[in-house]
């Protein structure tokens, strides 16, 4: 697996949980270390590493693999990244209501 998209999927989630790395590694029962090597793309996460962390968090293996969409938004800024990695880890109910703010607050402004 060459795709760096999980280890930039892997800090954004860890970030959205407000934990640090070391929290983040004892959740999921990795070292330091290689969440940190994992997070600044030296090592790439293998797909056992992927399942490993998935089931700690309780989460989709899924959301950690690369999508043709994410593929299409290569190029869309780090911060609305880490906003669409964010919301891929909350209920589709969460994200209706985020979304029907943001328009309410984008449509006050005009």
């Amino acid at each position: 697996m060459k795709d760096k998209s999980a280890c930039l999927k892997i800090s954004g989630i860890r970030k959205s949980m407000g934990l640090t790395q070391s929290q983040f590694a004892e959740l999921v029962d990795m070292s330091d270390d290689s969440i940190g090597k994992i997070e600044r793309c030296v090592n790439v996460p293998t797909i056992e590493t992927l399942y490993k962390i998935s089931k700690a968090l309780k989460m989709p293996v899924e959301i950690f693999l690369p999508s043709s969409k994410e593929k299409a938004n290569k190029d869309l800024p780090p911060e609305l990244k880490d906003l669409i990695s964010y919301l891929r880890t909350r209920p589709s109910v969460d994200v209706r209501l985020i979304h029907e703010i943001a328009i309410k607050i984008f449509e006050r402004k005009q």
